[in-house]
C-alpha cells in the first residue's frame, strides 16, 4: 500500500449555515475495478480533510492486488476524528461497497459512529432547476466552472490499474532479470501517456493517472458544495424582501441567505423565477376577476340563484322560499372580485375559487398583504417549490 498525503488548493466550500465546523468533516471517494465487492478490488480511498486553516488531502492506494485490508484499516483509523462523511452518491455505491467489501474480508468496521452526508441525494429534489443532461459529479462540476485535468471515467480506470500492475510487475523482473520481458498491447499501455514522452516501462505514468482522478474526484467536491446554496432557495428566509404589483403581475424582489454560484432562470408563462449572486426575483402572473369563496359548511345555508350566491340561514329566512333553495358544497359561495395570486397548498385564508372542485386556490392581494414580509416569504418559498414539481 502507498500513501500520499498533500496540501489542496481550493475556492471557498459552502458554509453549511456553521452548523457543520469544516474541522468535523471529511470528504471521501473510492476506486475500485467494478460495481460488485465480490470479486472486484478495492485499490482507492482518498480523503479532503481540513487542518492548519487549509485542505488537505490523504490517499490509500493498492501498489498490488493483496492491500484491501490495510486500505480499510487507514481508512477507518483516519476517520474515527470526524464527525461527518461527506460524499457524492457515496450512500449508492462506495459506502455499500465498502460495507459489503468489510463483510466479505472479515473486518467489522461500520460507518455507524460517523454521520453521512450525501450531497447528490441533498440536491436530488431540486435537479430541474438546472436543467442538466444528467446529474453525474462531472456534470454538475461543468456547470460549476470547476476546471478538471482528469479526462478518464471510473470504468476506464479499470483498466489503467490492470496497465499499472502489468508494468509494476514486469519492471520487478527486469529488476530481477536485467532484461525487459515482451510485454502484450504494449502500445495500449502507452496511450494513457498524457505527454507522449515518458518511457513505456515507466508504471509511474498509471499510477498518477490513477491518482489524479481521485484527487480530483475529491477535491472537486469542496467547492461542488457551493451547489448547496440552490437549496437554501426553499427555506423561507430571504433578506430586503420587497413586494409590488407591476401591470398584470406580482413580482418580488429579494436577497437570498447564501449566493449562488451560477445564474438560474425557471419557470413557466404565469410563474417565472430567477436569481444571479444572492439577488433574485419572482414574477407571478395576477388573477384579476371575479372568484368565489366557498363556505365551509353548505348545510347552514341557502343559495339564491337569482343572486348567484349563499346566504347564511339566519338571513335566508327573510327571503321568500320561491327564491331560495338548500346549499350545495359546489354553491355555497359568495363572489369578490379583485387581484389574486394562485396558491397551490392553503397557505392563507381566506382563498378563493373559480370553482369548487379546482385544485389549487387564490389569495387575495392586498396592501395589507404586499406589506406583510412574512407572508411575502413563505409564499416565495411556496411558489419555489411548485415551480420543482413543473
Amino acid at each position: 500500500m502507498i500513501t500520499i498525503e498533500k496540501k489542496l488548493s481550493t475556492s471557498s466550500v459552502y458554509s453549511f449555515h456553521n452548523q457543520i465546523p469544516y474541522e468535523d468533516m471529511v470528504f471521501f471517494d473510492i476506486e475500485t475495478t467494478g460495481f460488485s465487492p465480490n470479486n472486484t478490488i478495492l485499490y482507492l480511498i482518498g480523503c479532503a480533510y481540513y487542518r492548519d486553516n487549509s485542505w488537505n488531502l490523504i490517499q490509500w492506494f493498492a501498489d498490488d492486488n493483496t492491500s484491501e485490508k490495510q486500505i480499510l484499516h487507514s481508512f477507518f483509523a483516519f476517520i474515527l476524528d470526524y464527525k461527518v462523511l461527506i460524499h457524492f452518491n457515496g450512500e449508492g455505491f462506495d459506502i455499500p461497497y465498502i460495507q459489503k467489501k468489510c463483510a466479505k474480508i472479515g473486518l467489522d468496521y461500520t460507518f455507524d459512529n460517523i454521520t453521512s452526508y450525501d450531497i447528490y441525494k441533498k440536491l436530488l429534489p431540486y435537479k430541474k432547476l438546472f436543467k442538466l443532461e444528467n446529474f453525474k459529479q462531472k456534470t454538475i462540476e461543468q456547470f460549476l466552472r470547476i476546471p478538471r485535468n482528469d479526462t478518464f471515467s471510473g470504468g476506464e480506470l479499470i483498466q489503467v490499474y490492470a496497465n499499472f500492475l502489468g508494468m509494476k510487475k514486469l519492471e520487478q523482473l527486469k529488476n530481477r532479470n536485467h532484461e525487459v520481458s515482451p510485454v502484450k498491447n504494449l502500445e495500449a499501455r502507452i496511450q494513457y501517456n498524457n505527454n507522449g514522452t515518458t518511457s513505456a516501462s515507466d508504471s509511474s505514468v498509471f499510477l498518477q493517472q490513477l491518482l489524479l482522478h481521485n484527487e480530483e474526484d475529491v477535491q472537486g467536491m469542496l467547492p461542488l458544495t457551493q451547489i448547496l446554496a440552490y437549496r437554501d432557495l426553499f427555506t423561507d428566509c430571504y433578506l430586503n424582501i420587497n413586494a409590488s404589483i407591476e401591470k398584470d403581475q406580482l413580482v418580488i424582489h429579494f436577497t437570498l441567505l447564501s449566493a449562488l454560484p451560477q445564474g438560474v432562470s425557471y419557470g413557466t408563462d404565469s410563474l417565472y423565477f430567477s436569481a444571479y449572486g444572492d439577488q433574485a426575483i419572482l414574477k407571478i402572473e395576477l388573477y384579476q376577476n371575479e372568484l368565489k369563496f366557498f363556505y365551509d359548511n353548505y348545510k347552514d345555508y341557502y343559495y339564491l340563484p337569482k343572486e348567484d350566491t349563499a346566504i347564511h340561514k339566519s338571513v335566508a329566512f327573510y327571503v321568500d322560499k320561491n327564491f331560495r333553495t338548500r346549499a350545495k358544497a359546489a354553491n355555497c359561495y359568495s363572489k369578490k372580485t379583485g387581484r389574486f395570486v394562485p396558491q397551490y397548498e392553503e397557505l392563507y385564508t381566506p382563498h378563493f375559487k373559480i370553482d369548487y372542485n379546482d385544485k389549487f386556490s387564490y389569495v387575495e392581494v392586498t396592501d395589507e398583504f404586499l406589506q406583510d414580509s412574512e407572508k411575502i416569504c413563505s409564499y416565495v418559498s411556496h411558489i419555489l417549490r411548485q415551480l420543482l414539481k413543473l
